[in-house]
């Protein structure tokens, strides 16, 4: 399994046409990098996108803002298998 990463992104969305944008773009991403997962929140104006490692950051920004304006992103959190301590 890849090591995935979680981004929100606050998007200028005032519609579901808007939202949908986001969605459309993000869901052709799907065909390259079948483990991206996401989600949009048109009441907070936030996307939420859980993309393997190797998808940079800026990559992910620059798709979501080709169709909606970003005005900010951020990473929230690491989704990567722990690793397994001794006891």
């Amino acid at each position: 399994m890849a090591d995935l990463k979680t981004y929100e992104f606050d998007v200028a969305m005032s519609c579901s046409g808007c939202s949908g944008a986001v969605e459309r773009v993000l869901g052709k991403w799907k065909n390259t990098h079948p483990e991206l997962e996401f989600s949009t929140n048109l009441d907070t104006q936030k996307v939420t996108v859980k993309a393997p490692t190797s998808l940079p950051y800026d990559d992910i920004f620059n798709k979501i803002n080709n169709v909606k304006t970003v005005s900010a992103g951020r990473e929230i959190g690491n989704e990567a298998e722990p690793t397994p301590t001794d006891e």
